[in-house]
């Protein structure tokens, strides 16, 4: 059961736009290319990945210019990200491949390899998609982000021991789907 946020917000004395832009620039600095990775992941689509960073910085302006002090900026991006990806979803609607190709996009070449590659690509993508959304999370982030354990715990207000049987577990699921 989730106790509460992992990051602290409390309300802080005015800052100063200098120091503002300061804790902006280093968060976005620190943060950008592991959020735009972990958002183009989860949406397998880099404009889209790029649309979704954008927001979550920008919603994080907002928080720190609203005189938030957040001590834990990296669990705060993250869980905004979640969270607009999350309600992406919820209002994505199916598309046809005549309305992809209608929009621009390119359909990738055939070649035997990359045919080859996207299929293995696809299978283990839907592998990791029928894992449980706090495994699917938290293989997404150990392996693809690089956090630890301990990191991705702060993240979810958990015990680090928690998050390392969830992502042995998972691990055990993807391994049998996947004939490893």
């Amino acid at each position: 059961m989730r106790r509460g946020k992992s990051w602290h917000v409390v309300p802080s004395i005015e800052m100063d736009q200098d120091t503002l832009q300061s804790h902006f620039i280093e968060a976005y600095d620190q943060y950008a290319d592991e959020l735009y990775r972990f958002c183009y992941f989860k949406v397998s689509d880099a404009e889209r990945a790029q649309d979704f960073v954008q927001d979550v910085f920008t919603r994080y302006w907002q928080t720190i210019r609203n005189g938030t002090d957040v001590s834990h900026p990296r669990a705060l991006l993250f869980t905004i990200a979640r969270n607009r990806i999350t309600d992406w979803y919820r209002k994505k609607k199916e598309k046809s491949l005549d309305a992809m190709q209608d929009e621009g996009r390119e359909i990738p070449d055939t070649l035997s390899a990359a045919v080859t590659q996207e299929a293995e690509y696809g299978e283990i993508r839907r592998a990791i998609d029928e894992l449980d959304d706090p495994s699917r999370e938290a293989v997404l982030l150990r392996y693809t982000e690089g956090w630890t354990p301990a990191e991705i715990a702060a993240l979810n207000d958990e015990s680090a021991n928690a998050v390392s049987v969830r992502l042995n577990r998972a691990i055990k699921k993807l391994q049998d789907r996947l004939r490893i």
